[in-house]
C-alpha cells in the first residue's frame, strides 16, 4: 500500500513539474531560463524530454549549450529531441557540438536518422565521411537520409559513392535519397528515373517522391516534367495521406513555375516603330490607332 502511495505521489511531482515549466516559458522567460539546468538534469526522462521540447518550441537559441550533454541521455527520446533541438537552434553553424556524430551509430535508426538532418542543418561538412558509412546501415530511412545530406552538404567527392549505391541499392525509399544526391550533385538526369517512383505500390516512397520533389531546386523543364508526374498520379485511385502530399506539391510546383516562368516585358510590336512612318509611336495600341485613321 505504501509502495503505490509512493508511486501516484511521484507521478504527481512529475506531471507538476512539466506543468509549472509549459507555464512559466509560456509566461517568463527569464523565469524559465532559472528552471532549465534542474529540469534538463531531472531524474524523470519525462520531464527532461519536456524542458527540451520547450526549448525547440520557443526557439530559445541561447540554451542551445544547456541542451548539448543530452545527446549523451540514456533515454532514447531525449537524444532523440534533443539531437532535433541542435539542428533547428543552430541552423548553419557550419559545425556539430561533441557527441553529435557519435550518435550516427547510435543503436536507434529514429535517433540516427535524425543525427544526420541535424548535421544536414548545421552544414558541417567534416561530418560527411561518417555519414557516407551510413549509405550501408540496415535501416532505409537511415540509407535513405544518408544519401540526401551528402547531397545537401555538397559532397562531389563522393558521388562516385552516391552512382554505386544507385547500382546496387534495390530498396525504393532508400533509392529516393539517392536520385536526391546525384541530382544536387549535378546530374539532372536522374530527374525522370525518379520520377518513375510515383508508380510505387508503397504509399511511403510515393510521398517521399512528391515531399524531395518540392524542395529540389528544379529547373523550368524538370518542373514541368514532375508537374505532369505528379498530375498523372493524382488521377489515379491512392491513399489520403499521399493524395494530401501529391496535391500539396502540386500546388507548390505550380506557383515555381509561375513564379521562374520569364514574362515578355515588351510586345512583340514595339519593335515595329511606325512600320516606317515617322508620325506612327512604337508598340500595338499606337499601331492599331494608326490603322482605325487609315479606314476612317
Amino acid at each position: 500500500m505504501a509502495q503505490r502511495t509512493s508511486g501516484a505521489a511521484k507521478r504527481r511531482t512529475v506531471n507538476g513539474q512539466i506543468e509549472l515549466l509549459r507555464q512559466t516559458a509560456y509566461r517568463d522567460r527569464k523565469e524559465f531560463f532559472k528552471l532549465l539546468p534542474k529540469a534538463l538534469s531531472d531524474r524523470s526522462p519525462t520531464v527532461r524530454d519536456t524542458a527540451v521540447l520547450l526549448v525547440t518550441e520557443h526557439r530559445l537559441r541561447e540554451a542551445a549549450p544547456l541542451v548539448e550533454p543530452l545527446l549523451y541521455d540514456n533515454d532514447q527520446n531525449v537524444r532523440y529531441d534533443a539531437v532535433e533541438c541542435i539542428g533547428i537552434l543552430q541552423i548553419g553553424r557550419k559545425s556539430s557540438p561533441p557527441g553529435l556524430r557519435r550518435l550516427l551509430r547510435d543503436a536507434s535508426s529514429l535517433v540516427r536518422v535524425q543525427a544526420v538532418e541535424t548535421l544536414g542543418l548545421l552544414e558541417d561538412q567534416r561530418a560527411l565521411p561518417n555519414i557516407v558509412r551510413l549509405l550501408f546501415d540496415k535501416d532505409r530511412i537511415v540509407r535513405s537520409y544518408a544519401a540526401s545530406a551528402v547531397g545537401t552538404l555538397g559532397g562531389f567527392a563522393y558521388l562516385k559513392n552516391i552512382r554505386r549505391g544507385l547500382i546496387r541499392e534495390k530498396d525504393e525509399l532508400a533509392r529516393v535519397g539517392l536520385f536526391e544526391a546525384s541530382f544536387l550533385l549535378g546530374e539532372p538526369k536522374v530527374v525522370p528515373e525518379m520520377l518513375m517512383l510515383l508508380q510505387s505500390s508503397d504509399y511511403h516512397v510515393r510521398c517521399a517522391v512528391a515531399n524531395t520533389l518540392e524542395v529540389m531546386p528544379l529547373r523550368t523543364p524538370e518542373v514541368q516534367l514532375a508537374i505532369a508526374a505528379l498530375a498523372s498520379v493524382n488521377r489515379k485511385p491512392c491513399g489520403v495521406a499521399d493524395k494530401t502530399t501529391i496535391i500539396r506539391v502540386l500546388k507548390a510546383l505550380r506557383g515555381k513555375l509561375r513564379r521562374i516562368r520569364p514574362g515578355r516585358s515588351k510586345s512583340v510590336l514595339s519593335t515595329y516603330r511606325g512600320i516606317g512612318t515617322p508620325r506612327v509611336g512604337s508598340g500595338r495600341k499606337a499601331i492599331k490607332c494608326w490603322l482605325r485613321e487609315l479606314r476612317g
